[in-house]
Order: C-alpha cells, then structure tokens, then sequence
C-alpha cells in the first residue's frame, strides 16, 4: 500500500526511541534489570499501553499480565497473526532482549493503522511476561500461561528466588489474579512471529543483518549439582590417595567438551554445553585443602532429541566412571529441561522470501529457548526473525545497530502483512 513503507520506518523510529526510554527507566547500577512480574517489567508494559492506546488501540491485560492490542482485519472469523516478545531481563542484562520484539510488534501495528491498512486477518500484538528463568526458576511463564500449557493452580505457587513470595502474590500486586485455562490458542492466532536479538556472534561474523531461525535447541539442565570428595591436607596427602572434587569435576567438563568436539567433526554445530558455576564451599574452602566438595550446573543443548538423549547418557556414563576412578561421589538430580523445537517451514521460507525481496544478507540458524517454542508446543505454527547484535546477551554490553532493528522489523512486517492478506 501507498506510503507504509514511510510509515513503517517513522513507526520504527518511534518504538526505537520507546524502547530506550524504558531502558533507561529500568537501568541498574551495572545493567537492565526488568524481574518476572516485578514493578520495572510492568513499567515496560504499562509504557507500551500508554503509546498504543495513544495512536487509538484498544490496549488490554490478560489474567496473567500479558499486554494485547489488536489491528482488526475484514474478516472477525479468521484467527490473527500474532507479534511480539517478552518484556522482562535477566538481572543486569540488556536491554534488547525480549523488548525489540514488543517493539518491533508495535512498528508494524502503528504503520498498519495509520497508512489505514485493513488486512484479511488481524494482526495481535502481544507483550509476554516472565520469559526468563533466573526469577523463578523456570522459563516462559506468560506464555504457557497464556497457551493453557500449565495450570495457573501449579504454576502460581512458584516462588521468585530473590523474594521468597510466590507468582500468586507478585501477580496479585499488579492486579493481576489469573484463570483457569488458555486466552491463546489456534481459534484467535493463525501463527506466531516472532522478531529477537540473536544473542551470539555468528550474524556479526557472517556481516548478515538477519537470521532466520530453523529450530530451538532443546536442553538438558542440572542446576543444582555437587561432587563430594574428601577435604584433605594440600601437603600431606600424595595424588594417590586424594579423592579431590575440583579434579573430578574438571574431568567431567572436558569429558563433555570432547563429546562435543566429536559432535563438530561429524558435522553437527547445532550442539552446546555449558557450565556455568563452578564453587568450592567458602566456608570451608582453603589454598591449603584438598577440595573435598564442589557445587555446580550442567546445561547440555542440542536441536536433535537423539542428539540431547545422547549426551545425557554420554555424561551420566562419564560420570559413573569418574566416580570409580577418583573415589568420589556425584549427586546431579534429575534431568530438567525442554524438548527440541522444530519451527514452522512454511514460515521460515515466508521469512527468507521477505528478506530476499528487501535485499537483506540472511543466515539460517538454530537458536535458544524462546516464546515462540511455547506457541509450536502449543500448536501455533511459528518462526523468529533473529537481528544482528553486538556483545552477544545477557549482559550489560549488549548493544544493537538502530539501522539493523529496523532491516528486521521490515522482514517482520512484509511476512506479516503477507500472511495476513
């Protein structure tokens, strides 16, 4: 339509613009810091109310805090195809993760509006709370929510680590007191579309602005876990007759880390792992002491569910050696975590089609755990536009190039307006 490309790239400014400003109200001493259902993550949302109902939409809450508005399309009985992203922030993040989508949801709403484009489908914005774990322990909670994936009765009796009070009592705060069953299903969204930083380096090292998501990697976490050795004199003891957990668990990481050098040389770059705390007790802990415990996390990701089944029991195995080898003892608890996700491959090519008729490098890529994983459990066909980024995420450095925001809230919405024409 005449004149939406102006309008998008003026709607693209002004949710630029927005999005630092809520940024700049919820910036810590070191970084971002928007919590799960926390009074920063409700200014973000309240923020993005205030500009939609400002241009004329009718801005409304879910039961769980989830923001909606709603461009209406010709036809009330066809589903919409929905936008958005997450409000919240790990603590000290940045502040594009999660946020540029909202923002890139409401890009395309306002130039839909005020160009006077009236789709086939409806196109809903959706703001999502409480995408991160660190608050709650667990991931994606406005969404499984908002899908009906988990009862609120189960769900609302989490508790947020840095608090001690449940979901109930921080939703209850901000006015929100849930419901028995989903307010999202295939009946009001035809699929789901959704725009994200990339978070690591591989766009910036391919000098592409765009990828194009093909899968979210699934995981398998052990947030929890502890090797015991035993504490012993650093002089007197020889190697011999050490059971020392710091060397136990280092075998174990390199264990891990050569099962995925092995993964590589096959031709599989779709596996990770991670571990990211390593401590030793500060209580008892000394330069003089053979460590006789030491705590830490175990994060195995990968897009084949083989693949993922396959290094647990690679890790288990490696462990149980270990033990014998060294005399220690393990306690890594059970296996948590999510299955593998395979996003939709008509709308990844409806993504790559749109990047390509805009003359925008693309890269497709596997990506982490997202919102858009719910909606496919869900059954909600959906797929991401990722956007290149500098200082990867979930740290204060992040950063992203305003011109590349906007090279993916324009792939967002030509594949939008196509699928909803």
């Amino acid at each position: 339509m005449a004149g939406f490309d102006a309008a998008l790239a003026a709607a693209t400014a002004e949710s630029w613009a927005l999005m630092h400003r809520i940024g700049a109200a919820t910036r810590g001493a070191v970084g971002i810091t928007r919590p799960a259902y926390g009074a920063a993550e409700q200014h973000g949302a309240e923020a993005t109310a205030v500009a939609l109902r400002a241009a004329g939409f009718e801005a409304a809450f879910d039961a769980f805090g989830n923001l909606h508005a709603l461009l209406a399309g010709t036809d009330a009985t066809l589903p919409a195809v929905g936008l958005g992203s997450h409000f919240d922030s790990v603590p000290d993040g940045g502040n594009y993760d999660g946020l540029a989508g909202v923002m890139a949801g409401l890009a395309v709403l306002l130039a839909a509006q005020r160009v006077g484009m009236a789709p086939r489908r409806g196109l809903r914005l959706v703001g999502l709370r409480g995408e991160e774990s660190p608050w709650f322990g667990t991931a994606y909670l406005g969404s499984r929510l908002a899908l009906g994936l988990v009862p609120f009765a189960t769900m609302g009796r989490l508790v947020r680590g840095d608090t001690g009070r449940t979901l109930a009592d921080h939703m209850a705060d901000l006015g929100f007191h849930g419901q028995a069953g989903a307010v999202l299903s295939g009946e009001n969204l035809a699929c789901w579309l959704e725009l994200h930083i990339e978070q690591g380096p591989l766009l910036i090292g391919r000098d592409v602005p765009i990828g194009i998501a093909t899968a979210i990697r699934g995981n398998i976490r052990h947030a929890g876990a502890k090797c015991f050795g035993t504490w012993a004199h650093s002089a007197a003891v020889p190697r011999a007759f050490r059971h020392d957990a710091v060397v136990a668990v280092s075998e174990l990481v390199m264990a891990i880390d050569g099962f995925w050098s092995e993964r590589i040389a096959q031709g599989d770059d779709n596996f990770v792992a991670t571990v990211g705390i390593v401590a030793t007790r500060p209580d008892l802990h000394a330069m003089t002491k053979v460590a006789g415990e030491v705590a830490f996390t175990l994060n195995l990701g990968a897009t084949d569910a083989a693949v993922l089944r396959q290094a647990g029991e690679f890790a288990r195995a490696s462990i149980a050696a270990i033990e014998a080898r060294r005399g220690v003892r393990f306690e890594i608890g059970a296996d948590t975590g999510s299955q593998p996700t395979r996003l939709d491959a008509a709308l990844i090519e409806r993504l790559d089609m749109a990047a390509a008729a805009l003359g925008l490098g693309r890269h497709h890529m596997p990506t982490v755990g997202h919102d858009a994983g719910m909606f496919a459990q869900a059954g909600i066909p959906a797929a991401m536009v990722l956007v290149r980024n500098q200082n990867g995420s979930h740290n204060p450095e992040e950063a992203m190039e305003q011109h590349d925001y906007a090279a993916g809230v324009r792939v967002l919405a030509r594949a939008a307006l196509e699928l909803a024409q």
